[in-house]
């Protein structure tokens, strides 16, 4: 048994396809655009501050006092409000106090929140409840002196 000789192909090098439009063709005697030589003076894009610039940003972006405003609102919750009053005035280029802070600024929203629900428990549900408890029975007065008893005693 023998095997078919398979047909032997042209080697041609690849040519992409293009497509047939209508003006496709650009005509040869177009001037074209001399390369620049230029030395080593790369350019750097119009749109990117320097270096020094964007280092600038991160210099005076110490979230220290946000930290600890966090922190001790642990123990006193209203640091977390000053906290989130600082977020807001933080400028958004300063990226790591913008982030501890709005941590207070949940903290403070979610506090302001527990003390809303519980003030409305309270005066709304608890409230009859809690004044019938609170105020003592009344008590009877003793009987005044050279009163007798009911029982007619001796």
């Amino acid at each position: 048994m023998t095997k078919p000789k398979r047909p032997k192909y042209e080697t041609i090098q690849y040519q992409p396809p293009t497509p047939q439009v209508f003006g496709n063709a650009a005509p040869n005697d177009l001037p074209t655009a001399a390369p620049k030589m230029s030395s080593f003076q790369l350019e750097r894009p119009k749109g990117r501050p320097k270096l020094a610039d964007r280092l600038a940003v991160y210099e005076d972006d110490n979230p220290k006092c946000q930290q600890m405003l966090c922190l001790g609102g642990i123990l006193f919750p209203p640091l977390w409000i000053v906290g989130a009053v600082l977020y807001l005035r933080t400028p958004t280029t300063k990226v790591l106090t913008r982030e501890v802070g709005f941590k207070n600024l949940l903290l403070s929203g979610v506090t302001l929140i527990v003390i809303i629900i519980f003030l409305i428990y309270h005066i709304f549900f608890a409230g009859p409840l809690a004044a019938g408890a609170v105020a003592p029975a009344p008590v009877p007065s003793p009987p005044a002196p050279g009163e007798g008893s009911a029982h007619g005693g001796r």
